[in-house]
């Protein structure tokens, strides 16, 4: 595996002066603050939608029941995902290719600015349909920019990450700065439901987290501007799977050659996915939206599991880094794989119900979550790297992720709950299983 810290060969020979060890810190330790927060704000803006579903689904989508309002918000919802994988197959290549640094300043602009428009976006009261057409709208923007981000985060911190210790700074950038993302969406909803009227947070106070998205978004703007170009180019590889590609059709030939590696990276996303933004959107809109329990309890029991995924995310990573990946994660997965069953324990209105769920549920959700991308990024190959991981997870997010609460609160709706856990087990243990025959295969490239 390559580091920034390894000599690198290159057609020109090198005549700047090698940074100190010190200086090399400095530069980790802004590299992982500028990744980890443009993680970081990409899972506010995805989760604090999902949050704010129950509140702006009135006024976007006026109903006379409210389940089919709020069936309507999650749609939208769903969509965004949809163009993920679209642009994936646009930024990856670019990104593998050309530029991470354009790709993630492009990436993180598009949330930025998705986040302040939705923020002061007029209802149907004052556009009518219109209104509804330019949230999906923002949305597929924000689908369509975002598409590449968790490929670059993952390659560039894959080559961050000291020897051996792989586990723990993905754990780190894709598991700590993801749930700082999330924790940061439920913790800036508790208080802003907490300080607000119920009838003020329907009227206009949901708007307010998305300004504060946007905000964060114009500071992590300024911080990744100020990183270095970090795709390492003139990269003599004999290796196909290993150096860099000079066309776009390069990227899709060598990526169609690990066809067996992105069908697992997207099964490993998928199925998390699935767990995830049931426990993040499903639940809470479900507690919010149907059994009308306070919302401020919602959030705050929200932010409580979110504060246990921060916390153990690198300490998964490094479990996984002692026992080998590949033994961690089927292990961690099977544990899903019953946990999913505890979302028909939540079935009427109960307050210490939904914490017993979030609570002791969400933490098996958030230990495979502090997972999970890295041992997607362990199934490709430097040279398609961004590519694979993007496409894979976009795609994962998309057909699984992105349509969970959907699904969740439909099912349940429809007096079918127990669909749910079932799809979700099945999906766990398909990639567990697709896992371990592509590692029987050769194609676990990094660590085991």
């Amino acid at each position: 595996m390559t580091t920034l810290a390894e000599p690198i060969a290159s057609a020109k020979p090198q005549t700047t002066t090698p940074a100190t060890p010190h200086e090399k810190q400095v530069a980790t330790k802004s590299m992982t603050i500028a990744l980890g927060g443009g993680v970081a704000l990409e899972w506010y803006d995805w989760t604090v939608y999902g949050m704010m579903a129950s509140f702006l689904s009135p006024l976007f989508f006026p109903s006379t029941d409210l389940t089919t309002s709020l069936l309507a918000a999650l749609a939208v919802y769903g969509a965004g995902f949809f163009a993920r994988p679209i642009g994936a197959a646009i930024l990856g290549p670019i990104a593998d290719r050309i530029s991470h640094k354009r790709v993630m300043m492009i990436s993180v602009t598009a949330m930025a600015l998705c986040s302040l428009l939705i923020s002061v976006l007029p209802g149907y009261k004052e556009l009518g349909v219109a209104a509804a057409v330019i949230l999906l709208l923002i949305r597929l923007i924000q689908g369509l920019a975002t598409g590449a981000e968790a490929g670059v985060a993952n390659a560039i911190a894959i080559e961050l990450a000291p020897p051996r210790e792989e586990g723990r700074y993905l754990g780190l950038i894709s598991g700590t700065f993801i749930q700082l993302g999330v924790f940061a969406s439920s913790m800036v909803a508790f208080f802003v439901s907490a300080s607000v009227s119920p009838e003020t947070m329907h009227e206009w106070a949901w708007r307010l987290p998305f300004a504060v998205g946007g905000a964060l978004g114009l500071l992590i703007i300024y911080l990744r501007s100020k990183l270095p170009e970090t795709l390492i180019k003139h990269v003599m590889h004999r290796d196909e799977l290993s150096r860099t590609q000079e066309t776009t059709g390069g990227v899709w030939k060598t990526l169609w050659s690990v066809r067996l590696s992105l069908l697992a990276v997207i099964l490993v996303v998928g199925a998390v996915q699935i767990a995830n933004y049931a426990w993040n959107a499903g639940l809470p809109n479900l507690a919010n939206g149907v059994f009308k329990e306070n919302s401020t309890w919602v959030y705050g029991i929200t932010t409580l599991m979110g504060v246990i995924w921060i916390v153990t995310a690198p300490f998964v990573g490094a479990f996984a880094d002692k026992v080998r990946p590949s033994r961690a994660f089927t292990l961690l997965r099977l544990l899903l794989v019953g946990c999913f069953f505890l979302t028909l324990v939540y079935s009427e209105k109960s307050i210490s119900t939904f914490f017993f769920v979030m609570v002791f549920g969400g933490a098996i959700v958030g230990f495979n979550m502090a997972l999970y991308n890295f041992i997607a990024t362990t199934l490709m190959p430097r040279a398609v790297r961004t590519t694979g991981i993007a496409v894979g997870y976009a795609l994962g997010v998309s057909l699984f992720g992105g349509t969970s609460p959907y699904l969740l609160v439909w099912l349940q709706h429809a007096q079918m709950a127990w669909i749910f856990p079932v799809y979700g087990s099945l999906i766990a243990v398909l990639s567990v299983v697709v896992y371990h025959v592509a590692k029987k295969r050769g194609h676990v490239y990094i660590g085991d």
